[in-house]
């Protein structure tokens, strides 16, 4: 029995994961929002996968100080963490900020994917193989980190928004699979198609319903997470990225890969994680 952290498990291709994976035997992890929803979605997957190790730990993932309660609790209770899988994401149709004064899209597509894997790495650590798996999109390579515009406090575009912090992700994954090379932990970033969930629930029914004409069962992203988080020939691999199951290499501009560190530094500031 593993054990696996799942964010954004109360709906779509999270919640479709982390059943796939309790009906495989691991014990469940889901850091959702504190609500009805996320309830009833812990009730499902237990009634369906039959294995009552699943459990609820709330979080509000815009909400560092959220984030860091999650963890304590966490750290308290689950010494060793197999697999960390940052799955949770939104599409703000509106520009939003943080209580912090942080862009919505920036703080949960990016800055609290790195929170969570920061904090958790000692835990990734003691697992024998510890994976940590940022669920992005191919958008990413639309994306341009732009220092002086970083929260889009002007020109706010949602396609825009979106890409520049999957962007983000993506150089974050790169970059920490290169800083914890030889401790036993793989940091890939995986986009597990287009499909239909609840990142788009901005948009008006109407709209809804026509994406999901052309979208991928929830279900198919839930499996290749799945099979991402726990495939043995998958062990060593790292740094990678993962078009659905298929092994590819990052594709970042060398102008954009340039700005890791300063990314890297300032995520640190944002959430409370510098020195």
């Amino acid at each position: 029995m593993k054990t696996i952290i799942v964010t954004g498990a109360n709906s779509g291709i999270g919640k479709e994961a982390a059943l796939n994976l309790a009906s495989s035997g691991h014990r469940i992890l889901m850091l959702c929002r504190d609500s009805e929803k996320s309830v009833q979605a812990q009730k499902d997957i237990v009634l369906q996968s039959g294995n009552q190790n699943v459990f609820l730990i709330p979080v509000d993932l815009a909400n560092p100080a959220s984030i860091r309660t999650a963890v304590d609790q966490i750290k308290d209770q689950y010494p060793v963490i197999d697999v960390l899988v940052n799955n949770a994401g939104i599409y703000k149709v509106k520009r939003e900020e943080t209580a912090n004064g942080v862009e919505m899209s920036l703080a949960v597509n990016y800055l609290a994917p790195f929170m969570l894997s920061q904090m958790l790495l000692e835990n990734l650590a003691a697992s024998s193989e510890g994976r940590i798996i940022n669920v992005v999109s191919e958008l990413y390579k639309n994306g341009i980190i732009d220092f002086e515009n970083l929260m889009m406090e002007t020109g706010y575009k949602v396609g825009t928004a979106y890409a520049n912090a999957k962007l983000a992700s993506v150089l974050y994954t790169a970059e920490l699979a290169r800083r914890v090379s030889g401790e036993g932990i793989m940091v890939n970033a995986m986009h597990p198609g287009v499909l239909a969930t609840s990142a788009f629930r901005d948009y008006s029914t109407l709209v809804m319903n026509l994406f999901n004409l052309f979208l991928e069962n929830p279900k198919k992203g839930g499996e290749r997470i799945a099979h991402l988080a726990t495939s043995d020939e998958l062990k060593g691999v790292t740094g990678k990225y993962f078009y659905k199951l298929e092994q590819r290499e990052l594709e970042i501009p060398v102008q954009e890969t340039e700005k890791s560190e300063r990314l890297w530094g300032l995520a640190e500031q944002l959430t409370g994680l510098a020195g």
